[in-house]
């Protein structure tokens, strides 16, 4: 379905964009406060999916608390 700007992405609130990442609204408004690209239509902040989903990627790819496959998989072999 194409919405009003002419393609057919999702577009989120703040609400249903911290929905579909499993985050706090407020961590949503911080990282537009931190440069995330958004609209502001008709007094409603909209945000592309591409750009929650890049943005999202990339706040935990940079965490540097987040365990990768690898970091697991040589865990768990170590406990063997």
């Amino acid at each position: 379905m194409v919405n009003a700007w002419g393609d057919d992405q999702p577009n989120y609130t703040v609400k249903a964009a911290a929905k579909r990442v499993e985050r706090s609204t407020r961590t949503i408004e911080r990282w537009i406060r931190d440069g995330m690209t958004c609209r502001n239509v008709a007094g409603i902040i909209v945000i592309d999916d591409p750009v929650l989903m890049k943005y999202f990627r990339e706040r935990m790819l940079s965490n540097p608390n987040r365990k990768t496959r690898t970091d697991i998989s040589e865990i768990s072999s170590t406990m063997s």
